[in-house]
């Protein structure tokens, strides 16, 4: 399977201009039929400040019809990303549609990042959301997540082999986006795309670097800082070989061996 990885520079809280441009230059690129193309965290707003917060509320109807749109002018399956539900409980959903437009499901974000204060605008989810693919079982998780390894241990136990991380990830902590990505993989043994965006929100910046890594931890793909669909093949019998040659997994411990004893 292909994946590609959209970065662009975000225009904060501009729905039609953020979908036209993602729209330029996915159809600028021509892509292989029934490939995954990964979208940034709220593609068509960013995930804004508290105060700005009512900016996101009534873009996922036309972020949906968008994606769907999308799905099927390019042939791809299709990630994207948006705030949804209703004014009482707002969500942080990634959104999942196959090369016909139809949608497959969604994933509610797991961990709200409470120290922007997204906890007080996104009711979190609570369940651990996994995809079949003609090739891969997807795992997809939303920007935060990607701090918390219980999540991803989870969905590898429900058959996941591609984890995809679709962000906001700030600049002044890109060290970590780099290093959490690469861990994520290695421990899962699995294939790792994060996707983030370019540009400012607020007084917030963000240079994208997105990354797709392989089982084995080798990177297979680095954005740098500009804008494009960023393309990679990944083969779905690396996962099955290296899980065979080095079956770390296999040795994993019960979980509840790791719960606190009383007394």
């Amino acid at each position: 399977m292909r994946l590609h990885l959209c970065q662009y520079r975000l225009i904060a809280g501009s729905p039609a201009d953020n979908r036209e441009k993602v729209r330029d230059l996915v159809m600028a690129k021509p892509l292989d039929r029934s490939g995954l193309l990964l979208l940034p965290e709220i593609f068509s707003t960013g995930v804004l400040p508290e105060a700005e917060a009512d900016r996101m509320r009534g873009v996922d109807e036309g972020d949906r019809r968008f994606l769907a749109a999308l799905a099927k002018e390019s042939g791809q399956y299709v990630l994207g990303s948006t705030a949804g539900g209703t004014p009482e409980s707002l969500h942080n959903l990634s959104l999942l549609y196959d090369p016909q437009g139809l949608p497959i499901g969604a994933y509610r974000k797991m961990h709200p990042f409470s120290f922007a204060g997204e906890h007080r605008v996104f009711s979190p989810g609570h369940d651990v959301a996994v995809f079949p693919l003609p090739a891969f079982t997807l795992q997809p998780t939303l920007c935060y997540d990607l701090r918390f390894p219980e999540l991803y241990r989870a969905g590898v136990d429900r058959g996941a082999d591609l984890l995809t991380v679709q962000a906001n990830w700030p600049v002044n902590r890109q060290a970590h986006w780099d290093v959490l990505l690469r861990a994520r993989a290695i421990e899962n043994q699995a294939f790792v795309a994060g996707v983030n965006c370019l540009g400012h929100i607020g007084q917030v910046e963000f240079k994208g670097g997105s990354l797709v890594v392989s089982p084995r931890g080798d990177t297979l793909l680095q954005a740098g800082e500009d804008e494009g669909v960023f393309s990679v093949w990944i083969d779905p019998d690396l996962v099955k070989s290296w899980r065979r040659v080095f079956p770390a997994l296999r040795d994993r411990r019960p979980p509840g061996l790791f719960k606190p004893s009383c007394g």
